[in-house]
């Protein structure tokens, strides 16, 4: 996947635990825009996250629909992404390592510092939305075993 460089200079984060985001917020209308479309993914139910972040929304695949590698669910479960609360408004997701590293370059998102996850930062307009809508899909693909 090639992504577009992300404008400006990234985010200030804080972690490893919790591990997120503390400036340039994305607005709450998108971060909810955002969220819609991730619960409403096919195979996707929603559950508490497994990482210690209560206030995070997750999203999980039912075992029908995800035939992905362990590595591509969080912690031994069938979590593969969660969002961070509004205050926040950046997600954890699972990538093939190859993905993570262009996340990465591309500014949209540094790796987790303890965990096999990757932090991507939250929209801050229209443009970014659609962007990392296409790192979550690829998220939900690698879930799927794609």
């Amino acid at each position: 996947m090639k992504l577009p460089q992300r404008p400006g200079p990234a985010p200030r984060t804080r972690g490893p635990v919790p591990h997120g985001q503390l400036d340039q917020i994305a607005p709450t209308p998108l971060q909810e825009e955002l969220w819609q479309r991730m619960r409403s993914l096919s195979g996707v139910y929603l559950a508490p996250t497994h990482v210690p972040y209560p206030e995070a929304r997750a999203i999980h695949l039912a075992p029908e629909f995800g035939t992905g590698p362990d590595d591509a669910f969080i912690r031994s479960s069938r979590e593969f992404a969660h969002q961070h609360p509004p205050q926040d408004g950046s997600l954890h997701l699972t990538l093939p390592d190859e993905l993570k590293k262009s996340v990465t370059e591309a500014g949209w998102g540094v790796p987790h510092p303890v965990q096999n996850t990757q932090l991507v930062f939250g929209p801050r307009d229209r443009d970014e939305l659609e962007v990392i809508w296409q790192v979550l899909l690829a998220s939900y693909d690698y879930a799927r075993g794609r």
